[in-house]
């Protein structure tokens, strides 16, 4: 069985979970098996995982740890020209950083803008949408292949297949695989908004909304996929992007007095959206049919299929429970109604407005954009390649910079446009494509420059 010391930070989720009555359980019941896990570590986080009153202790321990202020403040010290700064935190930062320590190198340093590390998936701390890929065990590879897990994290201590065993995992199943990753494997620091970044010698010096400069040797831009293109014309009330809508439906009676919805959009985060007014997403907190259903939701999505049978034939696996609700009763009533076409909501006092049709909830859900941050702007990367030639990052034209993952925009190689990975657009920000990526540039690059 391989080792792996836990980190302090981690040494203090045991601790707490330990000594927190009843939050151990789940850690004593996985330890019986400990010898089919291939260290005692993924034995013991995959019992905090499975284990909701353990995985409490341990998310607010984390939450806790990272706030800190004195301890971010010796971090933001204590960096230097020797030390490698992650933008975001996220998927990416977690294989990034996992991958770079298990090489060799030292932690770097997380700087997350928001109060919750995670990403994309840590959006919430009640889970309110699925993944795209089904639940599998096994490494990492390829859509396409059964052996295979899609959601797979380089270098985890843990992976989401040890989180649950169901089809599909939820946002916060994968979220905490990521937070426990980076607490084994890097240092962080939230709430903090990077605004530029400039050549200080052979580093960086990176500027922080409300801080003092952090000085850095490389910088790794693991953003993601952006902020919402049309945040704009959310009021936040009756007008939603999806990040809000999903805050809302991790709240208490999330869809109370909404009886008439719609949604913008017809991405994932569109079907995920429609699922949650469907009932068929995860369980909301306090959430209850008797009490609020959603009558109707008008669809606003170019190139859906706007027929049942239509959507069972074209639309994939995961999101085949939304075709039901595209075919009417008996008695001529369909809750789910397909309009194909571009619309712009407008916010009106207690109500959303499209093409003079007035709605409790109108949820926006229609792509994404990138943040700026000076200094750091998308034509001033370049494609990086390996020595295999394959892209694996975009490295800036004069700073030691690299953007990952999502935040890459990695083109398609000639391999995977023959594997047919290329054939679904969405493939293009998919985990199971850009993972292995990140994880090769943190393989390859060598330490930062000192002088």
């Amino acid at each position: 069985m391989f080792q792996i010391e836990p980190s302090p930070l981690i040494e203090s989720v045991l601790g707490a979970i330990a000594v927190k009555l009843g939050a151990a359980d789940g850690m004593r019941m996985v330890m019986a098996r400990q010898a089919e896990f291939p260290s005692r570590l993924a034995a013991q986080l995959t019992g905090i995982a499975l284990d909701p009153t353990g995985r409490q202790v341990a998310e607010a321990v984390l939450d806790a740890y990272w706030a800190e202020q004195p301890r971010q403040q010796d971090l933001l010290r204590q960096a230097g020209p020797g030390r490698e700064v992650i933008i975001g935190g996220g998927f990416h930062a977690a294989v990034y950083a996992a991958t770079r320590v298990l090489s060799g190198f030292p932690k770097p340093l997380v700087v997350e803008r928001g109060p919750r590390v995670g990403g994309t998936f840590g959006m919430t701390a009640w889970p309110t949408f699925f993944l795209n890929s089904r639940n599998r065990a096994g490494g990492a590879g390829l859509a396409g292949d059964q052996g295979v897990a899609l959601n797979y994290l380089p270098g985890a201590p843990i992976q989401a297949a040890n989180v649950s065993m169901t089809e599909y995992q939820t946002n916060t199943d994968m979220a905490f695989v990521i937070r426990l990753t980076l607490a084994q494997y890097a240092e962080v620091i939230t709430n903090a908004t990077v605004t530029s970044v400039v050549r200080d010698g052979p580093g960086v010096q990176i500027e922080i909304a409300d801080r003092d400069p952090l000085f850095a040797g490389r910088i790794i831009d693991a953003r993601g996929l952006g902020d919402p293109t049309d945040q704009d014309l959310a009021n936040g009330t009756t007008i939603l992007t999806f990040g809000q809508f999903m805050a809302r439906m991790g709240g208490m009676w999330p869809l109370r007095g909404v009886r008439r919805a719609a949604v913008v959009g017809g991405g994932d985060a569109g079907k995920c959206a429609v699922e949650s007014f469907l009932g068929v997403a995860p369980q909301p907190f306090m959430a209850a049919a008797a009490l609020d259903t959603v009558d109707r939701i008008d669809w606003y999505a170019e190139a859906l299929p706007a027929t049942c049978d239509d959507w069972q034939r074209d639309i994939r696996g995961r999101y085949q429970a939304i075709g039901r609700y595209l075919r009417p009763d008996r008695f001529g009533t369909q809750r789910v109604n397909v309009v194909n076409r571009q619309v712009r909501p407008v916010a009106l006092p207690n109500t959303g407005l499209i093409d003079g049709r007035t709605y409790d909830l109108v949820v926006v859900c229609t792509g994404n954009q990138e943040s700026d941050i000076d200094g750091l702007d998308l034509d001033t990367f370049d494609e990086y390649p390996i020595a295999a030639g394959t892209v694996v990052a975009r490295k800036h034209y004069n700073l030691p910079a690299f953007r990952v993952g999502p935040h890459a925009r990695l083109p398609f190689t000639g391999q995977e446009r023959q594997d047919g990975i290329a054939d679904i657009p969405a493939n293009a920000v998919s985990m199971f494509r850009t993972a292995s990526k990140t994880a090769a540039l943190a393989v390859t690059l060598p330490a930062p420059t000192r002088d």
